[in-house]
């Protein structure tokens, strides 16, 4: 699952739809970690003496042997100085596979980084902007992808994508609105029967949004189509979808007045897509949004943000129970925070978090991963500062080991926005970072989601490419 974007660039899909005056998200930083042996102290045997003379009697004169006095022995014992790129991994060093590539899991310096697969792009015909933002995966491998495809210069369809374990593309697919206005998907989940249910906004007359649910069979045929008439004709977005249990849930934003929005959750009928029941909150805010859900005990948990009338967010954790009743909406005293994206982590009922954070004394947002448990207490937190400038995290996705894939971008020196993937060990350890920017045109290079497959792990955004504005850019990486 994964948040919405706009179809201009950095501007966020939620953002749009509910008016000017809402969100729109900053870049971020990022830092990088090294592992390293501690070398093995040298070892020295030294032996040395003095023999004294020895007297040996026989029947004739005695004889006297000399002593002998010899020149100390010393035996050192030295570990070789390891050297980066011989192949063989000496204690300072975390690998060496014998080469400087530095996209084969291990480089130059002989630290580990993402081991890069493959990787697919796609620009549509119109060489408008086109990108991901949302990646499921089934038990084989297959790859399904949802996002948007620009039409023309402001006009967008609904994008599925499909492709085997190796990238292959098994087939694409558009679907264009009735009305020839704008529309877009912001998040995908799969069923065990193969059933593709994506999420997102359509347009239902201009500039005004509406929240949709589509279901497809497994080679994106079209079936039922949910879409709730905007309250008031004001707007509302899906901005995230879970499937689990037996149960489609949703959440997002609609809009009640031209400044204000309340966050929205519903349970859907599998058969229909209707919704069982629909819950809304303003967490006491001018605007609250649902970005990405996650099911819990007894209910679900939403993770978002508010925003008050100064434009200023925060991020907020909703708790809606298997009725459709809100138990609970948690607003962080975290100025210039929001989380994007969450997921189930650990048997323990465990919770991934991702999205911005702003450290204190600094003006710019950075990238945030934490992990909390059931009752919501902060377990750890890691924040990815590069070069002190802005960054976000957008996705995330966690392994059956607990380990943590987690996708987003942040702003590099004299730069837009990079790619930027990290993946982590369940207790917060950052393993390796991966970072990808279009060197033609250095512009709004962005990861929106990630996901874990078999044995492999997938990024997905855009990148930027001169005279073809966004294309849909996907990355796959070994997953050990």
């Amino acid at each position: 699952m994964a948040n919405a974007y706009l179809p201009g660039r950095a501007a966020r899909l939620t953002a749009l739809s509910l008016g000017p005056w809402l969100l729109i998200g900053c870049p971020s930083d990022g830092t990088t970690t090294s592992q390293s042996g501690t070398d093995s102290d040298p070892t020295s045997t030294t032996t040395s003496g003095t023999t004294d003379p020895e007297i040996t009697t026989t029947t004739g004169e005695p004889t006297t042997v000399a002593p002998t006095t010899g020149e100390p022995t010393t035996s050192t014992t030295e570990p070789a100085p390891a050297v980066c790129g011989d192949g063989v991994v000496a204690d300072s060093e975390v690998c060496d596979d014998g080469n400087d590539e530095p996209d084969d899991g291990c480089d130059k310096s002989c630290q580990k980084t993402a081991a890069v697969l493959w990787t697919y792009t796609h620009s549509g015909a119109a060489g408008e902007f086109d990108t991901i933002n949302a990646i499921a995966i089934d038990p084989t491998g297959k790859i399904i992808l949802a996002g948007i495809e620009g039409v023309a210069p402001n006009d967008s369809d609904m994008l599925l994508i499909a492709l085997d374990p190796d990238g292959t593309e098994l087939w694409k697919k558009t679907y264009p609105d009735a009305n020839g206005l704008p529309n877009f998907f912001s998040s995908v989940a799969l069923g065990d029967d193969g059933t593709i249910y994506a999420a997102g906004t359509e347009q239902v007359m201009k500039d005004v949004n509406a929240p949709v649910v589509r279901s497809f069979d497994p080679d994106g045929n079209e079936g039922w189509t949910f879409i709730e008439p905007p309250a008031d004709m004001l707007g509302g977005t899906i901005s995230g979808l879970l499937l689990e249990g037996g149960k489609l849930y949703s959440t997002g934003a609609e809009s009640l007045s031209d400044k204000s929005a309340q966050l929205v959750v519903r349970r859907h009928d599998l058969a229909t897509g209707e919704a069982d029941w629909k819950a809304g909150t303003q967490a006491d805010f001018a605007y609250a949004s649902g970005n990405a859900i996650v099911k819990t005990e007894g209910g679900v948990l939403v993770a978002g943000l508010v925003q008050d009338e100064d434009y200023q967010t925060r991020p907020l954790l909703v708790v809606v129970d298997d009725g459709g009743a809100i138990v609970s909406a948690e607003v962080e005293d975290h100025p210039g925070g929001a989380w994007y994206d969450a997921e189930a982590i650990g048997a323990a009922g465990d919770i991934a978090l991702i999205g911005r954070r702003r450290p204190e004394g600094v003006t710019g947002y950075d990238f945030g991963l934490r992990r909390v448990g059931p009752d919501l207490a902060e377990q750890w937190t890691d924040i990815y500062d590069h070069e002190f400038l802005y960054g976000t995290g957008n996705g995330v996705a966690v392994g059956p080991d607990e380990r943590i894939f987690a996708s987003g971008f942040h702003v590099a020196p004299k730069q837009f926005n990079d790619v930027f993937g990290a993946l982590y060990a369940g207790d917060g350890t950052r393993q390796w970072t991966h970072i990808y920017n279009n060197d033609d045109i250095d512009l709004y290079d962005e990861g929106r989601d990630a996901a874990w497959g078999p044995d492999f792990l997938v990024l997905s955004g855009q990148v930027n490419v001169l005279g073809e504005d966004g294309n849909v850019w996907v990355r796959a990486f070994k997953a050990d």
